[in-house]
């Protein structure tokens, strides 16, 4: 296993999610201590609930799985976690003004509620995209359960948030449909699955919807809280590399620059450039690394052009962008794209 694997199954996983598995199982009539004792967690651990490691987590999902079979796991679990679930961050989501600006804070603290993974946001045309990748490392079932957790959680929050009906949504999905996929569109609408990706799609002008909850007070204090928790997990990761990688992802607005992560991170950008030299690394390199992660991701979409990935990446002359991927890859775009197909 490498290390970045290894650090992976280490991040830990926020108590709220084991906890919900739990409660599923037991409403499908299986006690806790059954799972736990599977999953080789303490017995305890029901009434002592807190955070678990990635590697913990997987096998708690799958203990499930086996007990209790799948029959849209997934989805029973993501419906019990509203944004009300996920505490300070959640808060300030119902707090925030417009449905642009809570997905901008879902943005900007997504590694409080998944770290390891990236979420990236982007328009297309009268679509507004929200797309997450995860590690290729995972088990299929574990994989799978982890998308549709997630993807129901935030279809449900979106729905709260914005009162409109769950038509407005056009979910991707990665992997093959279940026996269960009609439930799944009951759910979160248009459900489409053994897509190049996954993602969330809506009509880019519900980004424009009014919250009714909107608080600026509250929102302040939650934006608070969130930048300390955000604080902490940063402290307490053993590499800043790793931190400004799971910050370095695209949005509307492109990658965040170093001024930007800088003042996320609370410190001074000349610390960041300093740290990472020491770490053996530069904001350069990471960006670039971000871009050739993304390109590959986008690429494999088939339906957005060469020329429009180049720009969505911030390359101007597509030119530089294939010169660029040539250099990641060995191959232009086109003839990553040929080999995948023909793969």
């Amino acid at each position: 296993m490498s290390n970045k694997a290894a650090q992976w199954w280490e991040l830990p996983v926020p108590a709220v999610f084991p906890q919900t598995y739990l409660r599923i199982a037991q409403e499908r009539g299986i006690p806790a201590q059954i799972i736990l004792e599977q999953a080789q967690l303490p017995l305890d651990y029901a009434r002592t609930p807190g955070d678990l490691t990635m590697a913990q987590m997987e096998r708690l999902i799958l203990a499930v799985w086996d007990v209790t079979g799948n029959n849209g796991l997934g989805l029973d679990v993501g419906w019990q976690l509203p944004p009300t679930a996920f505490g300070n961050f959640g808060y300030a989501l119902l707090c925030s003004a417009t449905m642009a600006d809570a997905i901008q804070l879902c943005h900007r603290y997504w590694h409080l509620v998944a770290p390891g993974t990236a979420l990236s946001l982007r328009s297309e045309g009268a679509w507004f995209v929200i797309e997450i990748s995860i590690p290729s490392i995972l088990e299929p079932r574990f994989h799978q359960l982890f998308l549709e957790v997630t993807f129901t959680s935030l279809c449900h929050g979106f729905q709260l948030l914005t009162g409109t009906s769950v038509n407005e949504l056009d979910v991707w999905f990665d992997f093959a449909e279940p026996e269960y996929a009609d439930r799944a569109r009951q759910r979160l609408g248009t459900v489409r699955y053994g897509k190049a990706n996954n993602q969330v799609r809506f009509p880019t002008h519900l980004l424009d919807t009014q919250l009714g909850m909107h608080n600026p007070m509250a929102l302040k204090f939650a934006i608070e809280q969130c930048d300390r928790e955000s604080a902490l997990s940063h402290a307490q990761s053993n590499k800043l590399e790793a931190v400004v990688r799971e910050r370095m992802v695209f949005s509307v607005n492109g990658y965040p620059g170093l001024e930007t992560i800088s003042r996320q991170l609370n410190m001074t950008s000349r610390t960041l450039r300093r740290r990472l030299e020491q770490e053996g690394t530069c904001f350069k390199t990471l960006l670039g690394d971000a871009k050739r992660r993304d390109a590959v991701r986008m690429l494999d979409d088939h339906d957005l052009e060469i020329q429009k990935v180049a720009g969505m990446l911030g390359y101007r002359d597509p030119a530089n962008f294939t010169r660029a991927f040539r250099q990641w890859t060995g191959q232009s775009p086109s003839e990553y794209r040929r080999t995948r197909r023909s793969g």
